[in-house]
């Protein structure tokens, strides 16, 4: 074989094999968003409900929420979370959510009307 054809075929070679190599897929950054909401009650508490959404990581997410101040929270479950505060209170609820190793918070303000 020529050695000008030897050169251009290991060069072709050379650029198809750096080009047919695929980089891995990473996984998308872990994010949550979500809102929170209180309507009226009667007397001191009223109730609340707060829904998050998650997405990246690896798809399986695990939910953890916590508010304050005086709140009780009635059901926790997955991506929402339901319950009580106290009237007229600027309330926060924070959810934590894992997904795989990675774990990501957001935390959502309101008042509790």
């Amino acid at each position: 074989m020529n050695p000008l054809v030897k050169v251009a075929v290991g060069v072709a070679a050379a650029v198809l094999g750096s080009t047919m190599i695929a980089s891995p897929a990473t996984a998308a950054t872990l994010t949550v968003d979500g809102s929170c909401d209180a309507w009226f009650g009667v007397g001191q508490w009223r109730d609340f409900y707060c829904a998050a959404s998650a997405s990246g990581g690896t798809g399986d997410y695990h939910y953890a929420w916590w508010a304050a101040p005086f709140t009780i929270l009635e059901v926790d479950e997955g991506p929402s979370v339901n319950g009580y505060c106290s009237a007229y209170a600027d309330t926060r609820a924070v959810v934590t959510v894992t997904s795989g190793t990675e774990t990501a918070s957001a935390s959502f303000p309101f008042t509790c009307s």
